[in-house]
């Protein structure tokens, strides 16, 4: 191996092109007695361009396309998590802080099945309300993602509209900003403070020079997008059932996991009889088969497109006493 192949890797490419990313994208790779990882600069003729070079401590090499590691890092870092992973109490989804920013609680009553007992959690009950009096982002921040705290996180899907921005109407507009009605105005970019997000920004011209056309995003960006399409979706079916003369409803309830198991019970319940209806006209959707956060999404696409609404079982009272007598522990 030549001197010339061993380079320092940058904050993005040590991101990038990690042990975790190779796998990812080549599930057969040995992660073991790797001595370095490398990538191949232009002027190395014996290997490719493009390509990273996985060095082991036997002095042993293995090639890897560049591309495909890629790939595998955008699309893990911009995964989409199970529908509970970032509801608050009770259900709770984005809270509105201030400014177009929005608070993501982690979902640490949803975790398993004493989560709601956890510290993380009774100080999300507490503070799920008080967010909005927090008016400094900084202070903000360190209260949820504070090693003590670990609440959630602080995200504009839209970007941060600054009503106090001071403009300077004299300097040539530039291309970072569009202009409304004469008045100049920042071009709104997602944000969210989780470390990953941060990273990414904080190195923004290095993970550009990586990845063509690069823009910052992460998993709570992306479960955040999703969840606003469920709730854009949800209320459009509600309208058009309202004018008809019966509400096709589905009611859910959620048991989280128990003990070591990572899969929690979703139970569906439906009826055509509208959202009130009474407990005997409500049937158990796909009885023989067990559904858990991991279908969520997929459930609540297929109730939509069918046209049923679905509620949470513990908002419609003529259920819930009868759910609560078998779950007590569930929230």
């Amino acid at each position: 191996m030549t001197t010339e192949l061993i380079t320092q890797l940058n904050t993005a490419q040590s991101s990038i092109y990690s042990k975790a990313n190779i796998r990812r994208a080549y599930p057969d790779f040995d992660d073991t007695d790797i001595a370095g990882i490398q990538l191949a600069p232009e002027h190395v003729t014996e290997h490719v361009t493009g390509h990273v070079i996985v060095v082991r401590t036997d002095g042993t090499e293995q090639v890897y396309e560049r591309q495909a590691i890629i790939n595998a890092y955008q699309q893990f870092t911009g995964r989409l998590k199970d529908f509970f992973s970032y509801l608050g109490p009770n259900y709770r989804g984005p809270s509105i802080w201030r400014n177009n920013g929005y608070i993501l609680f982690k979902g640490w009553h949803y975790s398993h099945k004493l989560g709601y007992l956890s510290e993380a959690a009774k100080l999300q009950r507490r503070w799920a309300d008080q967010f909005i009096r927090i008016e400094d982002r900084t202070n903000l921040v360190q209260l949820l993602q504070s090693d003590q705290t670990d609440l959630g996180h602080l995200v504009a899907p839209d970007g941060f509209h600054e009503p106090n921005l001071a403009i300077d109407f004299e300097s040539p507009l530039p291309d970072e900003k569009t202009e409304v009605n004469g008045v100049p105005e920042l071009q709104a970019s997602p944000y969210c403070s989780c470390g990953s997000f941060q990273r990414q920004l904080n190195n923004l011209s290095e993970f550009e020079a990586e990845i063509k056309g690069f823009k910052p995003w992460c998993i709570h960006l992306t479960w955040m997008q999703r969840y606003r399409q469920f709730l854009t979706k949800r209320g459009e079916v509600r309208s058009q059932s309202r004018s008809q003369t019966s509400e096709q409803a589905v009611a859910w309830w959620y048991a989280p996991p128990e003990g070591t198991s990572d899969q929690g019970r979703f139970l569906v319940l439906y009826t055509k009889q509208g959202s009130m209806a009474p407990l005997t006209a409500w049937r158990t959707y796909k009885p023989k088969e067990i559904f858990t956060q991991h279908h969520v999404w997929d459930l609540f696409d297929n109730m939509l497109d069918n046209g049923f609404v679905p509620f949470p079982g513990a908002a419609l009272p003529q259920l819930k006493q009868a759910w609560n007598q078998k779950q007590p522990n569930a929230k």
